[in-house]
């Protein structure tokens, strides 16, 4: 799973210096509103009810859980392709892109593709076919850089991003159907309305905790993107995907490798010592290998983009300097939040993301709306994750009933490390320079000791079964 996702995430970035120059910035910005929409669409259509498949011991009620979600997938891209032929360029105009509509009409075979993708990763995930999802992975995002290319090539099109985006998701599903010959799995043998009723009665806490969680997780961290693209800030929306795209990559692999794998450890091995070592051991792993990286963004941000990407997207490097810290403490949050489901407390995750994301919209909104400038509006939502990612954590570790003296203990020794990485690299800048050649032996340098810490903690501590995964 790591590996796969490493190189699923590695893809986009390779092309990405290509694409800036291909695309203009308000290219990014649709495609980044383009895949918000779906994936919070999509969460509609499953209610979430996807991560319930690898709860039960049955077979047959996994395929009910199955049979349900499929259901209703089938009415949410129903809805929204009726949406979608009636009103298309009105819903363009209003969401800043008047003269660009094929995105809408692609936006409910986007939606079908993510929720299926879902579902068979549960199934996948129910199977331990985690060589599958990985390769399902790769293919995604190898569909989508090879598509974008070809059309960019072809032509500087504003929706190519937003299309390649769409044919890699369904590339991704085709890989994880057929690679684990999933289509029995996921109808059931006898469908039953009764028992997709009884089932859906007895998960029901994925579709009132988990489904406006989702949903407003998804919504939420792209409120800059609305706002910058409704306000037709399309250029600042553009900067702001791409730097969210460049800091977000290590926390997918982390996520996309651990979660599932860990979801499924966690499960078995609940209310034991063994899960908290292990859920401190993940934990002092990202916040000290993780530091060093970001670190380097947090000082040389700007730098790299101008290098990377082109003179043009230097505003977006600012952002990712901005975004760093809580691009950092988000990889500390995205695979334990399953213990969560496990523990069969999504409320506690659910109050915690609706207070956050209302009030990291807000203060978004009000510092932007108020003429407060884009950069400070960035400052003040990178903030707020910071605060929000720490009161999850802290929330996981409450729910499992685990030390919240070691947490804070932990959080202090990382947040200790990642101010000092950023004086170190910031005496650097100062004293020998912004040049290329001085960006490039600081990137080395902090990527060296990412790599050294990494090491040092995945050989003490992991358990053999979650590195195989």
């Amino acid at each position: 799973m790591l590996t796969g996702t490493v190189l699923a995430q590695v893809i986009p970035l390779l092309v990405a210096p290509l694409l800036t120059r291909l695309y203009a910035p308000g290219a990014f910005g649709l495609q980044t509103l383009f895949m918000s929409l779906a994936a919070g669409l999509a969460v509609l259509a499953t209610c979430r009810l996807d991560l319930a498949v690898v709860l039960p011991d049955s077979e047959d009620e996994a395929r009910q859980v199955g049979a349900l979600v499929l259901c209703l997938v089938a009415v949410v891209v129903g809805t929204s392709l009726m949406v979608a032929v009636t009103a298309a360029p009105e819903l363009a105009r209003r969401l800043g892109y008047p003269d660009q509509t094929v995105w809408i009409w692609l936006l409910p075979l986007a939606v079908a593709s993510i929720a299926l993708t879902q579902l068979s990763v549960a199934f996948a995930t129910r199977q331990q076919r985690f060589p599958t999802i990985a390769k399902a992975n790769v293919a995604n995002q190898a569909g989508f850089a090879l598509g974008a290319l070809a059309i960019g090539l072809l032509g500087a099109w504003s929706e190519g991003l937003a299309v390649a985006k769409f044919l890699g998701q369904v590339l991704g599903l085709s890989v994880v159907v057929f690679g684990c010959a999933l289509m029995p799995s996921l109808i059931p043998s006898v469908c039953s309305w009764r028992a997709m009723r009884d089932v859906g009665d007895k998960y029901r806490q994925f579709l009132i905790f988990n489904t406006p969680y989702s949903l407003l997780g998804s919504l939420a961290r792209d409120v800059p993107v609305y706002l910058f693209s409704a306000t037709s800030s399309v250029a600042a929306a553009g900067y702001f995907a791409l730097a969210r795209t460049v800091l977000l990559a290590p926390t997918l692999v982390t996520s996309n490798a651990l979660s599932q794998v860990f979801y499924r450890e966690a499960v078995a091995s609940q209310g034991s010592g063994r899960l908290e070592q292990l859920t401190m051991h993940l934990l002092r792993l990202g916040l000290l290998a993780g530091a060093p990286l970001f670190a380097f963004v947090a000082v040389w941000g700007d730098v790299v983009f101008v290098v990377l990407f082109g003179a043009p997207w230097r505003q977006a490097g600012v952002f990712a300097m901005m975004m760093a810290p809580a691009a950092w403490m988000s990889i500390q949050t995205g695979w334990p939040e399953r213990l969560f489901e496990v523990r069969m407390r999504q409320g506690v995750s659910f109050s915690i993301q609706v207070a956050s994301d209302v009030t990291t919209a807000s203060l978004f909104a009000v510092t932007l709306l108020a003429g407060g400038g884009v950069e400070l509006a960035v400052g003040v939502f990178a903030v707020a994750n910071v605060i929000y990612h720490s009161v999850y954590l802290s929330a996981i570790f409450c729910v499992s009933v685990f030390s919240a003296a070691r947490l804070a203990s932990l959080l202090a020794r990382g947040w200790a490390w990642f101010v000092l990485l950023c004086l170190v690299l910031g005496g650097w800048r100062l004293i020998i320079g912004a040049g290329l050649v001085s960006a490039m032996a600081a990137m080395l340098a902090a990527g060296s000791l990412a790599l050294a810490i990494a090491l040092r903690h995945w050989r003490r501590g992991i358990p053999a079964e979650v590195k195989e995964g």
